[in-house]
This record gives structure tokens, C-alpha cells and sequence, in this order.
């Protein structure tokens, strides 16, 4: 499946949407689709998590809080806490490595 950033079912002014890329024990990949004040609340992972902006502004509000644009990317470690605001209407790949079913499969 081809997608692109420019997809309109990537953005709902009712809700951040959200699409399931790649789903595999290894990584997870998530395109998160904001319009603008649109947020994710604070929240932690226990994999590493790489967020980067394909389209847009964000706020990442994190250990360290920083401003992203278009072609900006971030590594948080595993449990660090962090919350993401759309300045604009952005789309925000997440790479989750390994995938956190991982984690709670290998604890059983």
C-alpha cells in the first residue's frame, strides 16, 4: 500500500487519527495524523520511540521541550514521558523499537 502525506483521510478535525504502518514483534510503525491543537496527552512507552514530523509543526513536550518541523526527528529512550501538540496540521510517523508487545510477550 502506497501512502501519501498529502491524504485526506490522514487528518479528522473530531480526533488525531491514527494508522497502523507496520505491526511485527520487532518495531511498530504509526502515522499519527493531527490537525491544528490537536494533541496526544503525556504518556510513556517502554521501547524507544522515534518520532519525526513528514508534514507540519509539533510541540514535543518531553525531558527536553523542543519545537519540530517538516523533516525533524527525535529519539526518546524507553520510558521516558513525553506528550506531542499539532501547531499545524502535521502527520507524525512513530517507530516503536521493539514493539511493546514485545516487551509484555517476553515477561509472560
Amino acid at each position: 500500500m502506497i501512502r501519501s502525506i498529502d491524504d485526506r483521510d490522514l487528518y479528522d478535525r473530531g480526533h488525531v487519527v491514527v494508522k497502523h504502518i507496520y505491526d511485527e514483534d520487532h518495531a511498530a510503525i504509526v502515522w499519527f495524523g493531527f490537525t491544528q491543537g490537536q494533541m496526544l496527552k503525556d504518556h510513556v512507552t517502554t521501547s524507544i520511540a522515534i518520532i519525526q514530523v513528514l508534514r507540519g509543526r509539533i510541540h514535543l513536550n518531553a525531558a527536553n521541550q523542543q519545537i519540530l518541523t517538516r523533516g525533524q526527528m527525535v529519539k526518546l529512550p524507553p520510558n521516558e514521558h513525553h506528550a506531542i501538540t499539532a501547531l499545524e496540521e502535521s502527520l507524525v510517523p512513530l517507530v516503536l523499537i521493539p514493539h511493546p508487545r514485545y516487551h509484555s510477550l517476553a515477561n509472560v
